[in-house]
């Protein structure tokens, strides 16, 4: 009877962690996604980027007002590559409401330039040198996309890839309702 009851906890547990609203973007399934989790409805933590491109130095307190995608992304990363144009795509859309960050690897980094500048990156870049940023955010592979809204809570780490465009368009309702 222990047994079966400690089951039956465990699994509604694991329902409430993964509970989101139908309209919500969908999240990857990863290892920490518990510690993304955790994460969710709280202020971002701060990033520690150098070398940008295409931008001044960014910092969380000036973008208020604005959604901010952190894509974290590597240039030895195929699918990070054939996310580029969608990216710049969705930033050219969006590009009054939402700020988009390309956060580069450590790894590879010094392919960055080159990178920005053969793939046509238009939105703003910049290496995360001591992988702080990563171990803030609990990103654990590339592509990996967090979405932090207008107050500068992150709402949703680690979505699925597809769903960006979702994210965005969601708090952009919740900003006129």
């Amino acid at each position: 009877m222990k047994a079966k009851g400690l089951s039956t906890l465990f699994a509604v547990a694991l329902g409430v962690l993964n509970l989101q609203a139908a309209d919500s973007p969908d999240l990857e399934n990863s290892r920490v996604r518990f510690d993304i989790n955790a994460l969710h409805g709280k202020a971002a933590p701060e990033w520690e980027l150098t070398g940008w491109k295409n931008s001044k130095p960014l910092k969380l307190a000036d973008l208020k007002g604005k959604i901010v995608v952190l894509d974290f992304w590597a240039t030895w990363c195929g699918p990070c590559i054939a996310s580029i144009p969608k990216v710049n795509s969705l930033q050219k859309k969006y590009g009054k409401q939402v700020v988009f960050i390309g956060v580069c690897a450590k790894s590879g980094s010094e392919k960055m330039d080159a990178t920005v500048k053969s793939r046509n990156i238009e939105y703003p870049v910049a290496i995360d040198a001591n992988s702080v940023t990563k171990k803030n955010f609990h990103a654990n592979s590339y592509p990996d996309y967090y979405i932090i809204d207008q107050g500068g809570k992150l709402r949703w780490g680690d979505i699925v890839n597809g769903d960006v465009e979702k994210a965005i368009k969601i708090l952009l309702a919740e900003t006129k309702a």
